[in-house]
């Protein structure tokens, strides 16, 4: 399998829509497989609609969000949110990375790492000294890329997916002094 050829750009508000219809085919690959199709419809329909994206990027001194590109397909999309602390992450400066996916066919092809060697990049420019992220705690395959990106588990929470809680991991890196080299 050959590598795409890889860009990541920064979202504006004139992508709210195609980032609610990547994340209608991406967000339930995050979820367990016995979360319902009503849950997941609800939470879609609730959380990730193109007026949700398209204020998270009127926000653009708080939030941005990163689009990855292969060529001239939409392959995956990262949501950073700037002074977004967790309880149970000890930093004074944090910041969440809110959202990660790439589509299922990019899956192994070098957008993940391409995306978060970026994200690194921009939290390091903003002086951020932790990362956190929430990740559903049977999604093996994310906790396995997050942990060789440094993030280690440091407690648990709910994230509710329409009316499912599901247990999700809290998982936290520190910045690095290598984080800003793009």
């Amino acid at each position: 399998m050959t590598q795409p050829e890889i860009s990541i750009r920064r979202a504006t508000v004139a992508d709210a829509e195609i980032l609610f219809r990547l994340s209608e085919r991406v967000f339930p690959l995050g979820c367990p497989a016995n979360t319902s199709p009503q849950d997941l419809a609800r939470h879609i329909a609730n959380e990730l609609t193109p007026q949700r994206f398209r204020a998270l990027l009127e926000d653009d001194d708080r939030v941005v969000i990163l689009l990855a590109e292969a060529r001239t397909e939409l392959a995956g999309y990262a949501l950073l949110v700037h002074d977004c602390t967790n309880v149970q992450v000890q930093a004074s400066a944090q910041c969440e990375l809110r959202r990660f996916y790439v589509e299922a066919d990019y899956h192994g092809r070098g957008i993940a790492h391409t995306l978060m060697k970026e994200l690194l990049a921009i939290a390091a420019d903003q002086r951020e000294r932790a990362l956190w992220l929430s990740v559903h705690s049977e999604n093996h395959r994310a906790i396995a890329f997050y942990k060789r990106w440094g993030f280690r588990i440091v407690g648990t929470q709910i994230f509710l997916v329409g009316s499912d809680p599901q247990k999700d991991f809290v998982m936290q890196r520190e910045a690095t002094a290598k984080d800003g080299i793009r």
